[in-house]
């Protein structure tokens, strides 16, 4: 694992993606508080959440198929540079609030947001594959991730508490720069293409290339399902730990921090077992989501509910990791930004569909059989997974991974 901290580009590269997530968090969290304070109405905040999921999971690929031929280095600083302007402009407007302005913001940070995160994880394969390194930088990246996933929220709700949403806005902004100029004096980062296709129908040739792709097609469904049935039990797991377990508020937030754990714990496991071919961190996260799930839908105490919380935990640290490697080594390097932004785009977007699902479900048969339709789909979702993606004897693999065989013990 040290040999790819030894690599400057992507050293650059991982201090730009935990940032990014840090400023993340802070925004998202701050501009939810914003909305929701500011208008009073239930309807406003579903709006908020429209346009910073789902207008960008719909618009940036589009955005994409633009700059993925571009040199990187240029493009991201740019992007990065736009979302601190529009985190400035955001915490701007606090003082002169009206709705229609942020969440025009919102929709334009989150197509940013998007965007840049595809074309910062193409770049990673591209400096980290030639030396057989991918898995190891997705490990880091993964663990970096989790960590940000786990504490990031609860910082960002501090900093909300006790200096108000224009401070956690400028925050942001400030954290954005920082990224900037990370990616500014980098050196390393991939440059244009040499041979630039048109951009005018560049992506939907990059749909019919991810339909003819049998492996990334099955991989790119397996995210979309997860995403799906992992969506869920999202609107049920406060009414599952308040009212059914009686937990409380206190014992939502430690649910919270079971999952974010957990997820740390699964960013190991993968980093250890990195080798094992493709299918198996995605069957096992899929699995152990599902099987979390169920264990939260008959969970008796809030102490079982948790435990089943560690355990979905686990298996999202383990379970997206492991699709986004295998779908990165199957790429062509020349759609790799494009297969990038549509795998962002599920992760972006299905869980709207899950959360309406899971609602609709809590209303007619109550959260624990939510909980367990989530679970039942992931645990199907990990079983088809191992299937579909079985090795080939004869796969061929774009990369090389230089990591040692292990035994379990």
């Amino acid at each position: 694992m040290r040999e790819i901290l030894r690599v400057p580009a992507y050293r650059r590269l991982l201090a730009a993606y935990t940032l990014n997530e840090l400023a993340y968090s802070f925004g998202s969290l701050a501009l939810a508080v914003l909305v929701y304070e500011r208008t009073g109405s239930a309807l406003a905040a579903a709006g908020y959440f429209l346009c910073a999921m789902f207008g960008p999971a719909l618009l940036s690929p589009a955005v994409v198929a633009r700059l993925d031929q571009r040199s990187s280095r240029p493009v991201l600083v740019g992007l990065y540079g736009l979302e601190a302007t529009v985190f400035v402009v955001l915490a701007w407007v606090v003082g002169r609030f009206a709705l229609a302005p942020v969440l025009a913001l919102a929709l334009l940070d989150g197509v940013v947001a998007v965007t840049a995160r595809a074309l910062a994880r193409a770049a990673t394969v591209s400096v980290t594959s030639a030396a057989g390194l991918l898995r190891e930088a997705n490990a880091v990246s993964n663990a970096s991730f989790s960590v940000c996933y786990m504490v990031g929220p609860g910082v960002a709700g501090i900093a909300v508490a006790l200096g108000g949403t224009v401070t956690a806005l400028l925050i942001s902004g400030g954290v954005f720069t920082l990224v900037a100029l990370t990616l500014a004096t980098a050196s390393g980062l991939p440059g244009s293409a040499p041979e630039q296709a048109p951009s005018v129908g560049r992506l939907s040739s990059a749909l019919r290339y991810a339909r003819g792709q049998r492996r990334v097609r099955a991989l790119l469904g397996a995210v979309a399902a997860a995403m799906l049935f992992v969506s869920i039990p999202i609107p049920v797991e406060v009414v599952l730990v308040d009212h059914t377990v009686h937990g409380g508020a206190g014992g939502y937030g430690v649910l919270l921090s079971a999952w974010g754990a957990g997820a740390v714990v699964g960013s190991a496991i993968y980093a250890r077992w990195r080798a094992l071919p493709a299918r198996a961190p995605i069957a096992l996260g899929a699995c152990c989501m599902g099987g979390g799930f169920v264990v939260m839908a008959i969970a008796p105490s809030l102490a079982v509910a948790l435990a089943g919380g560690a355990l979905a935990g686990v298996g999202n640290g383990t379970m997206f990791v492991g699709a986004r490697t295998a779908l990165q080594e199957a790429v062509e390097d020349r759609w790799m930004a494009l297969m990038m932004s549509l795998s962002e785009s599920i992760i972006q977007g299905m869980p709207g569909v899950g959360i309406l699902l899971g609602g609709a479900l809590a209303a007619a048969a109550g959260p624990r059989a939510a909980l367990a339709a989530g679970g039942c789909g992931a645990l199907v979702t990990g079983v088809v997974a191992w299937v579909t993606l079985r090795v080939r004897a004869r796969e061929t693999r774009r990369l090389r991974v230089r990591a040692p065989r292990y035994r379990f013990w």
